[in-house]
């Protein structure tokens, strides 16, 4: 079974590494790897060194600019500083509000209507970046199953030819039915 370009195209399988007298070249810095290497060696590179595209790559570049942002706001909502500078701004918000800054004006009455008006649409923004960075993400694990899958079904297939190849290397059974080792 040979493998065609459109076949190495439809997988997702480039040029890929380059190899040289002293190592494997890494396609994505050039930097030379040991032969036996799986991923580049160089700080700041380290990727994976085969005949196969680079699927996170390939999708963050194709990235619009609101997915980036999306992907940066959902980032920092799933980490502490969020809640720590949610915390301070909402204990300002409170001591500005009950007269402890005594040079601000009261802006915001308690229970605080407006903080929580400014809390809902900060919500329903948050809301919408984590559900556009969390399609990016689908996105990525779809096409990395896909990916998966079709390596599998080509190794399957090479499998298979392999066994049919070693049937026909079997000896054939002797005449007097014994079969020979």
């Amino acid at each position: 079974m040979t493998m065609t370009a459109h076949d190495s195209e439809r997988i997702g399988l480039t040029a890929g590494p380059i190899s040289a007298a002293n190592g494997v070249i890494c396609p994505a810095c050039g930097g030379a790897n040991p032969d036996d290497a799986v991923f580049c060696g160089h700080p700041g590179c380290h990727k994976a060194l085969g005949e196969f595209k680079y699927v996170l790559e390939e999708l963050l570049a194709a990235r619009s600019r609101i997915e980036r942002l999306a992907d940066g706001v959902a980032q920092f909502a799933g980490k502490p500083p969020f809640i720590a500078v949610h915390a301070i701004w909402f204990g300002l918000w409170v001591l500005a509000n009950g007269r402890v800054f005594g040079a601000l004006p009261v802006f915001d009455e308690y229970p605080y209507s407006l903080l929580g008006l400014v809390l809902a649409v900060e919500a329903i923004f948050i809301t919408g970046f984590v559900l556009i960075s969390q399609n990016h993400q689908t996105a990525y694990s779809e096409k990395r199953a896909e990916l998966d899958y079709e390596i599998t079904i080509r190794s399957y297939r090479k499998l298979m030819e392999l066994e049919r190849r070693l049937e026909t290397l079997k000896p054939a059974p002797s005449s007097e039915g014994k079969q020979t080792p």
